[in-house]
């Protein structure tokens, strides 16, 4: 299904050719992340994916923008903590045109002085969205407890300080140690053939070269974790809700468990069928939003619960929550229940990868985090191999009192922060 090629000058491309698709998705991924920045230079991976968009020296930052949306498709970049991704989905006819944009925003940005001035600013009113968003809030400072003093913990958007410190020579430093062609993957999926692709790559970049022996090894801080007992942060703020962040230090990326993670978190908060949803919400109402995620990174994940309930039943909330964990930490999980879970993972699943955008995200995120593509039907067979008992195996391994971390914001008084944290103590 997936075919993979490097060039000679160390560029990786991979494809996956859906000849029944009218469209094309085109991704071009960059090793490069939050996690590999120092904390003096936190956000600049985000910057620098903001700046490219800016202009070239072959195209204005309009024509950028037009040639691409100007033809009907879609246009998009995104950094996350390990890599960076710039994509476009297109008609297939408009395949090389696109690929020779994607591959100039990173090839050939011009980093104007005026562009990253005002884009700071822009870069700045991002981050007090955030602020201004008390479910964002909490996500972050939970964050921040989960991972200590390490970049993992911090806001991919970076902080003002760090912000005001990057320049135009620093990002050009930046980007030529990490946006090396050997440090990109291209990615396509839809009506398009790897030797296409292979063809346009050769004819848009026949002068790039490099010299693979002077290729600097890229790596980033691992991750330590010493927690030992419940860690919590509370942010007393005017809202009409109390937004509740738990998080618990849980699987790395490729760990044996993690079909059974992913079960985990259908179970417990994925959708309206959800334990979580039905006893918070449904039950007892004591939250509109309630639901839960999972990171996952080389080294090290999270898995987190998050909610916004209603003040006066905070600690009412912050119990139910804490029941539900540790009932499915001591009971295994009913044969029916663990049968819909898998049916809901098989159907996400394979109706995501329908989207030819989707699946190129899909491939493109594990061949850039693990160095081979996911297969689905792989993926499929290892989700419905999971167990009960490996289900509650994990669970008891991950909710545990010394991986606990509660982040709150809202209307929290000092008697209503005591009735919580002596919550945590009991878990």
């Amino acid at each position: 299904m997936y075919e993979i090629s490097e060039l000679k000058n160390g560029l990786k491309v991979a494809t996956c050719r859906a000849a029944e698709a009218k469209s094309v998705a085109l991704g071009v991924w960059i090793g490069v992340g939050g996690r590999y920045e120092a904390k003096s230079s936190s956000g600049i991976s985000h910057f620098i994916e903001h700046m490219v968009f800016k202009g070239t020296k072959k195209r204005t930052y309009r024509q950028i923008k037009e040639s691409i949306e100007g033809l009907g498709g879609l246009l998009n970049g995104f950094t996350s903590e390990e890599v960076t991704c710039f994509m476009a989905k297109v008609l297939d006819k408009h395949s090389q045109s696109t690929l020779d944009v994607l591959l100039d925003i990173i090839t050939n940005p011009l980093l104007k002085k005026s562009d990253i001035t005002k884009e700071r600013l822009v870069i700045f009113e991002e981050i007090k969205m955030y602020f201004d968003l008390p479910n964002h809030l909490a996500y972050d400072r939970l964050l921040e407890l989960l991972w200590p003093n390490h970049a993992l913990g911090r806001n991919l958007a970076g902080d003002f300080d760090s912000l005001k410190a990057i320049d135009k020579d620093f990002m050009l430093r930046f980007m030529k140690k990490y946006y090396d062609l050997s440090n990109v993957l291209v990615t396509a999926c839809g009506n398009i053939s790897h030797s296409q692709i292979l063809n346009y790559l050769n004819k848009i970049l026949k002068n790039k070269n490099n010299d693979l022996n002077k290729r600097q090894e890229l790596s980033y801080a691992p991750v330590v974790i010493d927690q030992k007992k419940p860690n919590y942060v509370f942010l007393k703020k005017d809202t009409q809700q109390t937004h509740l962040c738990l998080g618990f230090h849980a699987l790395r990326r490729r760990d044996p468990l993690r079909h059974a993670m992913t079960l985990l978190h259908v179970i417990l908060g994925a959708n309206m069928s959800s334990r979580l949803f039905n006893e918070v919400r449904e039950k007892n109402g004591y939250a509109y939003e309630i639901a839960t995620a999972t990171k996952r990174f080389s080294d090290t994940g999270a898995f987190i619960v998050h909610a916004g309930v209603v003040n006066k039943n905070t600690e009412n909330a912050l119990n139910l929550i804490l029941e539900q964990l540790k009932k499915i930490s001591q009971v295994n999980v009913k044969k029916s229940e663990l049968s819909r879970a898998k049916i809901y993972c098989r159907g996400q699943l394979l109706m995501g990868l329908e989207d030819t955008l989707e699946h190129m995200s899909w491939f493109g995120e594990s061949i850039m985090t693990d160095g081979k593509p996911q297969y689905v039907e792989k993926v499929i067979q290892g989700i419905e191999k999971v167990t009960a008992e490996e289900v509650k195996f994990l669970a008891k391994k991950i909710f545990t009192k010394n991986k606990l971390n509660l982040s709150v914001v809202g209307p929290v008084d000092d008697q209503k922060r005591k009735k919580l944290i002596n919550i945590l103590r009991r878990f």
